[in-house]
């Protein structure tokens, strides 16, 4: 099996924020969902979308299975934000305390070789 992300890499925290509905001013309302320890590394990636179009990614999320928490299914929030008719955004603080902010693109739950765990998720930003 894959060791867990090393401890010194997962400096940053996030905070998801994913669309629940909309309110008496049709305004969309949010539900959030705070996770400490994770990573976030610039990207230059070149993914396709969901609407098949090709999108370079600006950061890749990395969180862990173990030591990322508290643990959340980011499919299935990246879901519920679509079946919301809006896109699961995130506030990422670096270790330096720089707040930065996202729209989730990609979700990619990586599995733990030779296992059918998963080791980790790494989200696609734009």
């Amino acid at each position: 099996m894959l060791a867990p992300i090393p401890s010194v890499m997962l400096k940053d925290s996030a905070v998801f924020h994913v669309p629940t509905g909309m309110d008496e001013w049709q305004e969309k309302t949010y539900t959030d969902y705070p996770v400490s320890n994770v990573h976030i590394q610039g990207s230059n990636e070149t993914r396709k979308g969901r609407d098949n179009t090709e999108v370079v990614l600006s950061a890749i999320l990395f969180v862990d299975a173990k030591k990322s928490l508290p643990a959340y299914d980011y499919i299935a929030l990246q879901e519920e934000a679509q079946a919301n008719g809006g896109t699961m955004t995130v506030t990422v603080t670096d270790a330096s305390g720089r707040e930065l902010d996202y729209t989730v693109l990609v979700v990619d739950d990586i599995p733990n070789v030779p296992a059918t765990t998963i080791h980790h998720t790494e989200l696609g930003l734009v």
